[in-house]
Parts: C-alpha cells; sequence; structure tokens
C-alpha cells in the first residue's frame, strides 16, 4: 500500500521519469526485482527410509529388515518401483509486513502496490547448489500454490508451472527453467495480485530398478529458486493512489 510516508520519495520518481515514460510506450517505470533467497532440500535418504516399509507390506523383504542394503543382493527378487520427491514448500512474500525482517527486501514493490502496470519475468533458474545424489538427478518440476499454507497433501492445491532437465549425479550448476503451457501467466498473477504472496516447491520421481542399477539412490540435493523480475509501475496510477 501507498502511504503518505512513501509519497515524497514515489512522487520525485515519477517527476523525473514521467517525461520520459509519456515520451514512449514503456508501459510503467521499470523496478527490477531478484529473489534469490529460497531453497529446498531433496532428500533421497527420506525415501528410502519409507521405501523400507513399502517393501515390507508388499513381502519384497523379510518383516525385521532394519534398513535397506547399498547394493540390491542378488539374493532377493529384483524389484523396480516409483517413488514421489518432493520438498518442504518454501513462502514466497512479496508484500512482508512494515518492520518485519524481510520488509527491505522487496520495499520498492511494496511502495508500488496496486499500480503495477505490468510483470516481467526476465530470467528463472533452478540452482542446484550442493549434491550428494548417487544417482541422476531426475526431471524436477516447480509448483506452486496460490496460498502460503496450502497442504502438502492436496493435489488439487499445487499447480505445476515448468520444470528443468536431469543432471548426472553430484551435478552442481544452474538449470534453465522452461514453463509448461499457462505457467508463467499463473506466476506472474500470484506476483501481480494484492497479497503478492504464495508457496512454492518443487517435486519428482524417483525409479528404483535392480536390474538396471543394484545400488540404490542415496544422497540430498540443496536446489535454489531464483527469479529476475521487472515491475512496471504506472505512474499515473501511482499519483492517483497518492
Amino acid at each position: 500500500m501507498i502511504t503518505k510516508a512513501h509519497a515524497p520519495i514515489l512522487l520525485m520518481a515519477i517527476t523525473f521519469a514521467l517525461p520520459w515514460y509519456t515520451g514512449c510506450d514503456t508501459g510503467g517505470i521499470p523496478v527490477e526485482l531478484r529473489i534469490d533467497e529460497f531453497t529446498m532440500d531433496l532428500s533421497v535418504d527420506d525415501l528410502v527410509d519409507d521405501a523400507l516399509a513399502e517393501f515390507k507390506a508388499l513381502g519384497v523383504i523379510p518383516p525385521e529388515t532394519q534398513y535397506l542394503p547399498e547394493f540390491w543382493p542378488e539374493s532377493l527378487p529384483a524389484i523396480k518401483h516409483s517413488i514421489v520427491l518432493t520438498s518442504p514448500a518454501e513462502v514466497v512474500d512479496l508484500t512482508p509486513d512494515p518492520g518485519s525482517a524481510d520488509a527491505d527486501k522487496y520495499s520498492d514493490i511494496s511502495k508500488a502496490e496496486g499500480v503495477i502496470a505490468r510483470i516481467d519475468l526476465n530470467r528463472l533458474v533452478v540452482r542446484i547448489e550442493a549434491s550428494t545424489l548417487t544417482m541422476n538427478l531426475p526431471e524436477l518440476r516447480l509448483q506452486l500454490a496460490d496460498q502460503k499454507d496450502a497442504d502438502p497433501d492436496d493435489r488439487l492445491a499445487w499447480r505445476t508451472i515448468g520444470s528443468i532437465p536431469g543432471a548426472g549425479p553430484g551435478f552442481v550448476g544452474d538449470l534453465e527453467f522452461a514453463f509448461v503451457p499457462g505457467g508463467e501467466s499463473f506466476l506472474r498473477s500470484q506476483m501481480s495480485d494484492d497479497l503478492k504472496e504464495f508457496a512454492i516447491r518443487v517435486r519428482s520421481k524417483i525409479e528404483f530398478d535392480t536390474d538396471q542399477n543394484p545400488r540404490l539412490p542415496a544422497g540430498l540435493a540443496k536446489v535454489r529458486l531464483i527469479v529476475v523480475a521487472t515491475f512496471f509501475v504506472d505512474p499515473i496510477g501511482a499519483i492517483d493512489a497518492i
């Protein structure tokens, strides 16, 4: 919300920018925003622990088994199984409460609330910051929920907006993101509504196939989301709001 405290700063910016703005079709005064502090952990070790109970229930391994072996023994029947791997959700709030720890990060966007003409997504990257995975990193899907406290088990609350390709074991680096149809529009709508808050997570599928690879998947990957966007502020709307 634009308050009286913001008015002098915003008016000064508009005063200098308005002649340039009215002389060309820009769609507003650009304010660039970089979001790069959200990290998510993908733990294959936790999945393997969960798979132990499943394999016991299926009768694949004896019920007294305490842990799955690193290498699948020939004495046990081969298995082919897939498990969905989901990171804990991260909450994105671009308009935090004044005085909160994150208030300064997005102050320019908070000041322009309600007068954003459009948003351009300049770049979206998923960075693998660290990885101890013993398997290929599978394709990852980025999912978004418009409620920041969305139930992680509510399939209808989460929407896949795009994906990144897989990579080799232990890969560290940036992977370019590809939107699915409608995914970019959905992300833009979440960044431009009144609340500007939502939840994000990454999701993938791990395949167990002991015939193809007797070594069971293990390790953890730390994933970082980086978004660079430009918010175009409508100067006429800003003056009206003030």
